[in-house]
């Protein structure tokens, strides 16, 4: 059905008519056939009614009478041309007369008719008599009928073809019309040069060329069209390389513009300039304000001509030439700093001189991570600038500090951070009392990594929290079993870190051990967060832990922030105490504190107490409990 559909328009018509044409013709076919057929056999059967009927009374009347020798009775239709046999038999079956015709010929088709002898006067029944009648004529007849309609299909036949080509004729003009259309191009114009055309075709190409009309209007609005968007691409384009290479406070080329330069050449020289406390500036004034002021030093480095990049923040970068040498490096940055400090930049009414700090990589392939690298170092050692020097071995403690960062994190999965515990001995008993939980990591091999050596590290990378639940952890179950106070160190990260704090009271209500932990927590950090950690310790007295300030005196020791905080230990800074034997000075500072804890009720913890001297010296001093390589190194419980 899909192929009707989409075939020819003449192959439908075609179709149609051949198939209508072919209902009908068999309709009539069928309904002549039946009609002469059924005409002819009833003109065959009235002849052999007839014939029979002319020799019935005769034969009736000499079966009545009991005479069979009939033959000269019936001989009048027996030599008739049409009569193929004649048979007469009595009441009892019994063939009286028989008679067929010979013939060389076989009979394709017979009509036989058989009536009942009645007896003269009755309706009494004497015999039957069967004439059979040849049907050539009707198959004459029927060769004839079969010859006309064989005349008639082919008739038909020839007149569909000549149907289709007439159609096809017809039909010309919209192949014609549907080539020039196929073959039309934008910017063309179809000319319909049909021969001959009907009015219903005439309409399709008048409509074909009103259409080619608006087309071609559209065509040429489109046009137009195109060629501002064309130029709005462009500009827009152009905006989006601006916005993508460029910064868009200051206008300066971006650090991903920098990258592309730096691929021009395999080394360069690349100076990072850096504004020195600019954060101060946002603070103070606001970020309008520090915005304004970027703009300000932009265009002053645009007017240096040193061709300025803005590489994020307050850092901007400089492409150095080639052919400079250290010295005359180090003289144009010296220069170039002296006249930055000179400058006068303006925020709102008030005029301010500001400082820089520059870092160089000369000739490298990383300048830049080479360049941060030597600013990071001027201003650790508060220089004004310093040349990257490989020599120095800086990338190494950055690969060293990734590899600790790794190893870290593989032993809290692995569970090797494990815990050592240093005794905290009583001066007056000897006995001891408490100990402090010291971590370390267990390498493979089962040595330990002290934990200065990756503590710090743990600090930048956020792992510090995960160490201290786990130390907590460790600490706590194995004090569950025991007696003594122990101590666990906590920086501040840990006492602002909520989920931290939520795992400390979780496992202090577990093991039962809230009245034996103390928690030790740097003075300078307690001072710097005061409001936090006084809201940490009552948090924690809460529960019934002690609380101790560790590296007491180390620094400036606000003795009124130590009443504020209701401590219960304060352990004073093993630089103090290591050499309280040899200076007296020390001795002093260490007796005023002692002194303080005295009279408000605070123990006293002495850290790095390395010798017998040392500890005779802090307890005749009155400190209450002593730590340190003489009274125990730290241990594996």
């Amino acid at each position: 059905m899909s192929h009707f559909s989409n075939a020819r328009l003449s192959t439908k018509i075609l179709m149609t008519l051949l198939i209508g044409g072919s209902v009908i013709f068999a309709v009539s076919t069928l309904a002549t056939y039946w009609i002469v057929r059924d005409l002819t056999l009833d003109t065959q059967k009235e002849k052999a009614s007839l014939l029979i009927q002319s020799i019935e009374p005769t034969i009736a009347i000499s079966l009545f009478l009991g005479i069979k020798e009939i033959e000269d009775k019936v001989s009048s239709i027996t030599r008739l041309d049409e009569v193929v046999a004649l048979e007469v038999t009595d009441i009892k079956g019994i063939r009286i007369f028989n008679y067929r015709k010979k013939t060389s010929s076989p009979l394709t088709k017979t009509i036989k008719i058989t009536k009942n002898l009645m007896e003269p006067s009755s309706p009494k029944s004497i015999g039957t008599i069967t004439l059979t009648y040849s049907g050539e004529e009707f198959a004459k007849t029927m060769d004839h009928f079969y010859t006309l309609y064989g005349l008639i299909i082919m008739g038909a036949i020839l007149t569909l073809w000549f149907i289709l080509i007439w159609i096809n004729r017809l039909l010309m003009p919209i192949k014609l019309i549907a080539h020039k259309v196929h073959n039309f191009r934008p910017g063309e114009k179809i000319i319909f040069d049909i021969p001959y055309a009907q009015y219903e075709f005439v309409q399709i190409i008048q409509a074909f060329e009103s259409m080619q009309q608006r087309v071609w209007n559209y065509a040429q609005k489109f046009q137009t069209i195109n060629q501002d968007l064309e130029i709005k691409v462009k500009e827009k384009t152009h905006e989006l390389i601006q916005s993508l290479y460029h910064d868009t406070l200051t206008t300066l080329p971006n650090r991903l513009k920098l990258q592309e330069d730096l691929l021009l050449f395999p080394n360069n020289t690349v100076a990072i300039f850096n504004i020195d406390d600019f954060k101060e500036v946002n603070d103070f004034f606001g970020i309008d304000a520090g915005d304004d002021l970027l703009a300000q030093i932009a265009y002053w480095l645009s007017e240096t001509k040193l061709q300025p990049y803005r590489i994020g923040g307050d850092e901007f970068a400089f492409i150095l030439p080639r052919e400079f040498s250290r010295e005359e490096i180090a003289h144009k940055i010296t220069t170039f700093l002296s006249n930055f400090e000179e400058r006068n930049f303006i925020i709102g009414e008030e005029t301010f001189h500001l400082r820089g700090t520059v870092g160089v990589a000369i000739m490298s392939r990383k300048p830049i991570i080479h360049a941060d690298i030597a600013l990071n170092k001027a201003r650790s050692l508060k220089k004004p600038y310093s040349l990257y020097d490989s020599a120095e071995g800086i990338e190494d403690q950055y690969k060293t500090n990734i590899a600790m960062s790794a190893q870290i994190r593989q032993a809290l999965i692995e569970h090797r951070i494990v815990c050592q515990y240093q005794p905290i001995v009583n001066c007056k008993t000897g006995v001891t009392d408490k100990y402090e939980t010291l971590v370390r990591i267990q390498r493979d091999d089962g040595t330990l990594i002290p934990p200065n050596d990756f503590l710090p590290i743990a600090k930048k990378t956020k792992l510090y929290s995960s160490i201290t639940q786990e130390v907590i952890y460790q600490a706590c179950h194995t004090f569950s079993n025991r007696t003594e106070h122990f101590s666990i160190n906590l920086s501040n990260s840990d006492i602002l870190d909520p989920h931290t704090l939520t795992t400390i009271e979780r496992i202090l209500k577990q093991t039962n051990t809230a009245n034996r932990i103390v928690f030790e927590i740097l003075e300078s950090e307690g001072i710097e967060n005061f409001d936090e950690v006084a809201l940490f310790i009552t948090r924690m007295k809460e529960l019934g832990a002690s609380i101790a300030i560790d590296d007491f005196g180390s620094g400036y020791s606000n003795f009124e922030n130590i009443l504020k905080l209701n401590v219960d230990f304060l352990k004073i800074d093993g630089s103090l105490i290591k050499t309280i034997d040899q200076n007296p000075r020390h001795r002093i500072v260490v007796e005023s504190i002692v002194d303080f804890a005295h009279r408000i009720g605070i123990e006293t913890i002495a850290e790095f107490v390395a010798t017998e001297d040392i500890l005779s010296i802090v307890t005749e001093l009155g400190i209450t409990y002593s730590q340190g390589y003489h009274t125990g190194k730290p241990m594996s419980l």
